[in-house]
């Protein structure tokens, strides 16, 4: 396997063709590639992209720098936040109260429940926009 002897990782190559391509694959795309457990469809549009990176890689020695400054860029976006039960119970007693908080409201929410102002002001839009679901 040629992406092995270069050094590179599934997920390496997912992201490198994003640099390269405009298009990020995930780390299972790519294993399934390698294990031929893609569509035919899928297999024939990933192919030419990934003999592409085949010779990318073979000629470029960037190419492991570029892959290391996208990790960082990946690793530096947001997590999913999660809120514990008993924050999410003030919150949910604190949209009652007051669903539209302004946003000295919501900086005086976040300071008492420990959390940052950003999450607790999607946590109320998030939480309109559950009310009028239902």
């Amino acid at each position: 396997q040629k992406r092995i002897t270069l050094g590179y990782t599934q997920a390496d190559v997912g992201l490198t063709l994003g640099v390269l391509f405009g298009k990020v694959f995930s780390q299972t795309t790519i294993c399934r590639f390698e294990a031929l457990q893609l569509s035919f469809k899928n297999m024939c549009k990933l192919r030419p992209l990934l003999q592409k990176w085949v010779e990318e890689a073979d000629n470029n020695e960037n190419l492991q720098e570029i892959c290391k400054a996208e990790t960082l860029v990946q690793a530096r976006k947001r997590k999913r936040t999660s809120i514990e039960n008993r924050v999410r119970g003030n919150l949910e007693n604190m949209f009652l109260q007051c669903p539209k908080p302004t946003l000295q409201q919501i900086s005086h929410i976040a300071q008492q429940l420990g959390l940052e102002k950003d999450v607790v002001r999607v946590w109320f839009c998030n939480r309109r926009q559950k009310g009028k679901r239902s």
